[in-house]
């Protein structure tokens, strides 16, 4: 039996080949596309899953009252005490927050690193990397050990042992106490590890470093974060009534921050601060709507094979009449026709992983991933998917066909059955809800990131270039000497410094107080050199900039304008003095001489926080601060110019780190690729759904004109229009495209204001999609189903109306 229905399968995909390529291509686009967004999902599910501690280490976050920002960095007061007074937090972890750059010497050879970690001796106790050579109870003896990666060691031993070997970075000498094999996704993935220099004093100010705490695995987190909470607040009151502030205003005033826990199983998905770790953090949302659209590409995939199996059912009723006729039963029709999509189904899951396999190097390189079709989980899944998706897409047009009745069947009335239009209609305006609900999601999606891309960031990032300081010694005299020097180069225009670059995000923070007003609170740290704001093109508001030929100008700060609106002093700021969370609070303060407007130093994703500017000058101690020096350069001869700037800086700044530079634009540019990604992927897939629905489209406008070709010669014989006869033949599928539209418009606007909802600085909703959308739609009918209809308008009538 089975030979038989191979052979019916074979000469019908012969006969309807057009059908046939549609189905198994569709189908297989599906496939390849829902195996694809599933291996990413599980390489994103994979970081931490090879740490046996997985379940019972948590990171502790804190959630600010008043603005209820989350922070990932704590403070030494919080590391010390936690593990003392509470029983459940069994041990702790410090580790600094964002990868160092270092360069180790071993003889006369330097190599550079820039994934150096700062951490404790226990470091292993919590990511137990797999150990090569040494151990990790050397590394925990002296904090003048240090570990390696095996990559990093190879580099520098060139295949000699490493372990014992003495290394100096810096000014320092160090004692290679292991080697350690990084496993393959770890929010943690440093080339070297070096510990703290020295303990820990009991600090509650200091917001610096990630605290990971080990926490007993029957323990309650509520009550657990309830007594972290307990401790914070307790050690807020001590510091407040030695300051003299009562415990009544305390209690009316003061708001400490709260503890949140990330568990490190789920960190790197899922975290409350929207960091995971210095490798990288995931993004959750994006993969759930990838997978949401992929498993929409499925589903019209399956509407087009619905459509065109229940379209093209009565070329096959006669075969159903027949075989009624001999005495086959409704279960053994059933059975081949379902066993005929099945194996369509099986020949597209075959395909998809040879298109996968093909596409998956080019989606590794644009997502950053090393993804490898071999997972097995995620093949047996699809493998499982696309048997019940045949099963179930097969069931439909199989119930149909073998519902025919024998008799009506061989007298040819089925092809007028009102449910089979009913139910091919049905189909055909899920097809246009789900093409229009891509076209729009296109759309507005390419308005919001061109929104962003042309946004007025508030600074000038044009033709600036940021040359990267990393560990050297006196930074501040070496920046004052390349200004000197460089700036008498003629394709230089300026020469600056900040403490960060925007793009990068403020990289420190502090209280900024003023006692008058009683308002305190976190800001952005900027400390700058006088010429910064004139340089960055900020606009002055209020007020004057920093001058040279004011000495007094080292008490002087500038803020911006959230910063003096939190302060209640937005009015009048001029003069006004502030105190610095750095500082002692008996300070005198620095007093304000002018009022920034806003711009955008940290992405368009997060809100801009209050800042403020002071002078390197201002304060004693920002040695290492400074991230990179900032150069305006001529938009000619720009390669020599890098090039110039290269030779002086290692022949008088730093000959041992690599000469690493970035322009601003592209630096800034940076804060949005996620989403100019989610753009490409909404492009790739809209352009798969639409072909999709067109090839759809094509071939159930050829059946169903086919079948009305007949009606067609009577009305051309009885004096109808070209015209007229092309309306009757596409009416039918304009309704469809009218009634998919409405129901389309809310459903998309739902939907897509919900994801714009993720900016803080974003478009209002766009109009013009919802209303080209339909167009677009209608046009395309015009032109698929127009081409067939106009084709249709010129058949032979004698061929059409012989018999009758």
């Amino acid at each position: 039996m089975l030979q038989i229905w191979f052979k019916i399968f074979f000469r019908n995909s012969k006969k309807n080949w057009l059908n046939a390529l549609i189905n198994i291509s569709g189908l297989t686009l599906g496939l390849a596309g829902l195996l694809i967004i599933l291996l990413y999902l599980n390489e994103e599910k994979s970081y931490n899953q090879w740490n046996p501690n997985k379940d019972d280490v948590y990171r502790v976050n804190l959630k600010r009252p008043k603005s209820g920002e989350v922070w990932f960095t704590v403070n030494a007061g919080m590391y010390l005490t936690y593990p003392k007074e509470i029983p459940e937090v069994t041990e702790a972890l410090m580790v600094k927050p964002f990868y160092r750059s270092r360069v180790v010497q071993y003889k006369d050879v330097f190599e550079f690193n820039d994934k150096t970690i700062l951490t404790d001796p226990q470091f292993f106790d919590f990511f137990p990397f797999k150990i090569m050579e040494g151990s990790t109870q050397k590394f925990s003896e002296v904090r003048t050990n240090i570990a390696l990666s095996t990559t990093y060691a190879e580099r520098i031993f060139k295949g000699e042992k490493a372990v014992g070997n003495s290394v100096k970075i810096g000014d320092n000498n160090y004692i290679v106490a292991c080697v350690y094999e990084l496993p393959k996704n770890s929010h943690y993935e440093p080339d070297l590890l070096l510990q703290f220099s020295e303990d820990f004093d009991v600090n509650w100010g200091n917001h610096n470093n990630e605290l990971f705490c080990r926490i007993t695995k029957d323990a309650n987190l509520e009550f657990v974060k309830e007594k972290m909470d307990e401790i914070i607040v307790s050690a807020h009151k001590k510091s407040a009534i030695e300051d003299g502030i009562s415990l009544e205003e305390f209690n009316e005033k003061f708001r400490p921050p709260t503890v949140l826990l990330d568990k490190l199983d789920t960190l790197y998905l899922h975290n409350t601060a929207k960091r995971a770790g210095p490798s990288g953090t995931g993004n959750y949302q994006l993969l759930m709507v990838l997978l949401g659209l992929s498993i929409l590409l499925i589903v019209i995939s399956c509407v087009n094979f619905i459509n065109l199996s229940v379209a093209s059912a009565s070329q096959r009723a006669k075969e159903v009449g027949v075989k009624k006729t001999l005495g086959l039963s409704k279960k053994q029709l059933l059975f081949q026709y379902v066993f005929e999509i099945v194996l369509q189904g099986f020949i597209s899951f075959v395909i998809a992983l040879v298109i996968v396999e093909l596409a998956l190097p080019f989606f590794n390189q644009f997502v950053g991933k090393e993804i490898s079709i071999l997972h097995t989980n995620s093949l047996i899944t699809l493998f499982i998917a696309s048997i019940l998706i045949s099963f179930f897409v097969g069931s439909i047009p199989a119930l149909y066909l073998s519902n025919f009745k024998a008799i009506e069947v061989l007298k040819g009335s089925i092809s007028k059955s009102k449910k089979g239009n009913l139910a091919r209609n049905l189909m055909l305006g899920l097809q246009f809800l789900i093409s229009g609900f891509f076209i729009i999601s296109m759309l507005i999606v390419g308005t919001q990131i061109n929104y962003m891309m042309q946004k007025d960031v508030g600074f000038d990032k044009e033709q600036v270039l940021t040359v990267d300081v990393y560990d050297i010694k006196n930074e501040l005299k070496k920046y004052e000497l390349t200004k000197k020097v460089l700036i008498k180069n003629p394709n230089i225009i300026g020469i600056t410094s900040s403490m960060f670059v925007p793009g990068d995000g403020f990289v420190n923070g502090t209280s900024l107080i003023h006692k008058i007003n009683d308002k305190r609170f976190n800001a952005a740290s900027n400390i700058v050199d006088y010429n910064y704001i004139d340089f960055a093109k900020i606009k002055l508001l209020k007020g004057r900039n920093f001058s040279e030929k004011f000495a007094s100008d080292t008490l002087k700060i500038i803020i911006n304008e959230t910063a003096a609106k939190d302060l209640g002093i937005y009015n009048k700021p001029l003069g006004e003095k502030l105190n610095l969370g750095w500082l002692d609070d008996n300070q005198t303060g620095f007093e304000v001489i002018g009022m920034i407007q806003d711009y955008h130093f940290d992405g368009f994703d997060t809100e801009i926080k209050p800042m403020f500017m002071v002078l390197w000058t201002a304060i004693d101690f920002p040695d290492g601060w400074l991230p990179a020096i900032q150069f305006k350069i001529k938009g000619n001869n720009i390669d020599k110019t890098i090039a110039e700037i290269e030779a002086f800086w290692k022949q008088n700044i730093d000959a041992k780190y690599p000469f690493s530079y970035e322009f601003l634009d592209q630096k800034f540019a940076e804060t949005y690729k996620k989403y100019q990604k989610q753009q490409t992927m909404f492009l790739i897939l809209s352009i798969l759904v639409i072909l999709i629905s067109l090839l759809g489209l094509f071939a159930l406008a050829t059946l169903t004109i086919q079948q009305r070709l007949k009606e067609v010669a009577i009305r051309k014989t009885l004096g109808a229009s070209v015209k007229e006869i092309m309306f009757q033949l596409l009416k039918n599928f304009l309704k469809v495209v009218v009634v998919s539209s409405v129901i389309l418009i809310p459903i998309a606007y739902y939907f897509m204001e919900n994801w714009l909802e993720n900016f803080v600085y974003r478009v209002e909703m766009p109009i013009l999609p919802y209303i080209l959308t339909p167009i677009i739609l209608i046009i395309l009918v015009f032109v698929v189903v127009g081409l067939k209809a106009y084709n249709a308008t010129k058949i032979d009538l004698i061929k059409y109306l012989k018999f009758e």
